[in-house]
């Protein structure tokens, strides 16, 4: 099962499995926040944690899917032994840092080996060294001398990477965990989600399931305007189709603001649906298209 995580009335997935899990068997998107590790100067490409909407932990409780935690252990101070733990990996990075760069060093020295063997019998004859004049061929007697030079390359390969200064421990890189990586069974809080409560919430979050439920992917759909973005397949291979707005039946929506939301939806090539409540509580849904003052109605 997969642990939704609660913080100050967020949730979050911090597991690239879970995440990637979501998004593939669950068609949950959410909205990733965190920083890119390889492209952190930027804000176009975000990475972990995922924040998701109310209405998708809700339809993943409802549905068994997961379960709402929190980490007790996080609102309290680390425990001495916790800080042994954190300084032991913290050793075991460095040595295995260490080791993967003098292992990295070792392939680049072999790689020029024959470089460096032609480089020491150079000095050692007092022949130039520089680029244009070492391409220069030799003439026969310093040629033959050349070739007569003896280098052991294990020799040679141990005195190169005796020259490889030890890794600081001030320069080693520090990982940062997405995951906490020190929890126990003890320090997970099962949490109740109150979640849908007043009706319009109710509407929000039904209209989320009922459009889930016909296979729709769903995203935050703000920036068009709307409570949702409904789109045919994944969102990183297909646009939205429409920009689902909930509202009460008996409201009334001024006409400017109903001409601009359809206006907007027409210019970004969607169809602008409004969801609401019937009689029987069941979710209805009404469709306008800027065309012709052509209503469709039931996607």
């Amino acid at each position: 099962m997969i642990d939704l995580i609660l913080s100050r009335n967020n949730v979050f997935i911090w597991n690239a499995e879970d995440w990637l899990k979501l998004r593939k068997d669950y068609r949950i998107i959410g909205e990733l926040i965190g920083c890119l590790p390889k492209k952190p100067r930027q804000d176009i490409f975000l990475g972990l944690p995922l924040l998701l909407q109310p209405e998708e932990v809700s339809l993943l409780l409802e549905k068994g899917i997961a379960r709402l935690v929190q980490y007790s252990c996080l609102q309290k101070l680390p425990s001495d032994s916790l800080k042994q733990a954190f300084e032991e990996y913290r050793n075991t990075l460095y040595i295995e840092q260490e080791k993967c760069l003098r292992k990295e060093r070792q392939k680049q020295v072999i790689g020029m080996m024959d470089k460096i063997i032609e480089g020491k019998k150079r000095k050692m004859l007092g022949i130039d060294t520089k680029n244009k004049k070492a391409m220069k061929s030799l003439d026969p007697k310093v040629q033959t001398s050349f070739d007569n030079i003896e280098i052991n390359k294990q020799e040679l390969l141990e005195e190169e990477m005796a020259k490889l200064p030890k890794l600081d421990k001030n320069e080693a890189l520090i990982q940062i965990h997405t995951v906490y990586p020190w929890t126990s069974k003890d320090d997970i809080e099962i949490v109740e989600w109150k979640y849908p409560y007043t009706e319009k919430q109710q509407l929000r979050y039904k209209t989320f399931k009922d459009l889930w439920e016909k296979g729709y992917y769903l995203t935050n759909g703000e920036k068009f305007g709307g409570d949702f973005l409904a789109y045919p397949g994944d969102p990183i291979m297909f646009h939205s189709q429409f920009i689902i707005l909930c509202k009460d039946k008996k409201e009334e929506i001024p006409i400017t603001e109903f001409s601009a939301q359809c206006r907007i939806a027409c210019h970004v090539r969607k169809t602008q649906v409004y969801a609401f409540f019937s009689e029987n509580q069941d979710i209805k849904y009404q469709s306008f298209q800027w065309a012709e003052s052509a209503v469709l109605e039931n996607i």
